[in-house]
């Protein structure tokens, strides 16, 4: 007999033992809802400036396929790179026009959309919109048309502090902690006492 004739005995199958997952009826009765974050729009300066003070309350862009689940009762948030502000804002309505000429800026008002230009001076309204992307966005208008979004502020903007300069301060107690001026503020005073023995 040799050893390729021999056969092993195998055990019989493995018996899998299932345990099932515990599940809460009240978890498939109500699911929880998700929450979604708000959609992030950038707007450059100085329209970002003019929206976060209330001037400026209607967005216009032409109408990419990315802003047509943009409705009214919609929360976005409005941001701007370079400063890195931004507030929340939720969409009151949502208008489409042709283009920029002949219904948004006469539908909207120059007023709302750009509150810096001359209310009656059509033309030079345009002419800005038509200037964003390297003066591409009249031949994107043409081809998805123009969205108008009309905003209103959820909750009040929130700043940073300014910083502190040494001019502005006259108590060593106000430095920043680890600041350099108040590293800088403890070396003169103890160079002082050193110097002079006294503070």
């Amino acid at each position: 007999m040799t050893k390729n004739s021999v056969r092993h005995t195998r055990s019989s199958k493995k018996v899998h033992h299932y345990r099932p997952q515990r599940v809460n009826l009240r978890d498939i009765v109500k699911p929880k809802p998700r929450t979604v974050a708000p959609r992030i729009i950038y707007v450059q300066n100085p329209y970002y400036e003019q929206m976060e003070s209330g001037l400026k309350t209607v967005e216009a862009r032409p109408n990419y396929p990315c802003l047509r689940d943009l409705v009214p009762g919609t929360v976005v948030q409005f941001s701007n790179r370079y400063s890195g502000r931004s507030f929340l804002a939720t969409i009151t309505t949502r208008r489409v026009h042709r283009d920029f000429a002949t219904i948004m800026l006469r539908a909207e008002t120059i007023k709302d959309c750009l509150p810096d230009r001359d209310p009656h001076d059509l033309q030079r309204a345009v002419n800005v919109y038509h200037g964003f992307r390297n003066q591409t966005y009249k031949f994107i208008a043409r081809k998805h048309g123009v969205v108008s979004l009309r905003f209103e502020h959820v909750e009040p903007v929130k700043h940073k502090p300014k910083r502190t300069t040494p001019h502005s301060i006259h108590n060593r107690d106000e430095y920043e902690r680890n600041s350099l001026c108040s590293i800088f503020d403890y070396v003169q005073r103890k160079a002082r006492e050193f110097k002079y023995g006294t503070k």
